[in-house]
């Protein structure tokens, strides 16, 4: 997930196996509801309901009405829940024929982490602090499983199998936790045929965006996501430009706009991740 969960201390617990085991799921987690699936095979992927999701619940900076899909407003939760249900019945993994390129694989991997993780947070009654979400920190993503084409998985194994196993770390840029740090959610679903032009923006967003940098003098303070993933986004760096030993700087720099805080500044340090629910104000 969005943060190395340390589980040493839980092991010294009796019974710690039964209690992961009862928890997972418990108020979250697993399929939808039978009438949210396909009632018939896909034939195709399609993100309409996703769009509807999108169009309707999310604001300009990328925040989420979290409220609206509580209440249906606009059939925006039928639409989630029944995307999700399509979720569960597709993916690259058991009907690779609908997602011919790697970037269209890529694309559905993105938009159903982002997907399922908004699915569950209203399953957990939209918790104010998503990490505290489950009587064990982190647990949305370590423990809660839901099915993806048919294979019941966590999001932490979505997020490091299936999107960061490509090697480009601008997913990290359209990943998002339902948290207020996470960079914003787009209005739109990602798509293969497109996918470079956003993964593109949406780093350029993000690192203008006072949740990615903030200027301090000759400082910039820096969304953590950048001391979580730093040797993803070195390592990328190094191996396109075949310099050795860049620094972080150097390394996010080309990610950015021209109005980024992130350009000349000298030295940098680490925001505070704020697991809150990105809940729009």
């Amino acid at each position: 997930m969005r943060k190395v969960l340390i589980l040493s201390a839980l092991i010294a617990i009796t019974g710690v196996g039964t209690f992961i085991t009862y928890c997972s799921g418990c108020h979250g987690g697993g399929p939808v509801a039978t009438q949210y699936r396909p009632a018939e095979k896909v034939m195709a992927f399609k993100n309409d309901d996703w769009v509807t999701v999108l169009s309707g619940v999310v604001t300009d900076d990328g925040f989420v009405h979290h409220e609206k899909i509580a209440a249906n407003e606009d059939g925006v939760k039928d639409a989630l829940y029944r995307y999700v249900g399509l979720i569960g019945e597709v993916s690259p993994e058991n009907r690779p024929e609908l997602f011919p390129t790697p970037e269209d694989r890529l694309a559905y991997w993105i938009n159903a982490y982002n997907a399922v993780c908004m699915y569950d947070v209203q399953q957990h009654g939209r918790p104010a602090n998503v990490r505290d979400a489950t009587a064990i920190p982190y647990g949305i993503f370590y423990f809660d499983k839901f099915p993806f084409g048919g294979k019941e998985m966590t999001l932490d194994a979505v997020e490091k199998q299936k999107v960061r196993s490509v090697g480009d770390p601008r997913v990290h840029f359209a990943l998002n936790c339902s948290s207020y740090s996470c960079p914003p959610l787009r209005k739109e679903p990602y798509d293969g045929s497109k996918l470079e032009a956003q993964l593109t923006d949406q780093g350029r967003r993000y690192l203008s965006d006072p949740r990615g940098a903030v200027r301090d003098g000759d400082q910039v303070k820096l969304g953590e996501i950048f001391r979580f993933y730093q040797d993803e986004f070195i390592d990328a760096y190094e191996r396109k430009s075949g310099k050795s030993r860049a620094g972080l700087l150097e390394a996010i720099e080309p990610y950015a706009a021209a109005d980024s805080p992130v350009h000349g500044a000298k030295r940098f340090e680490f925001i505070k991740y704020d697991w809150s629910l990105n809940q729009a104000k």
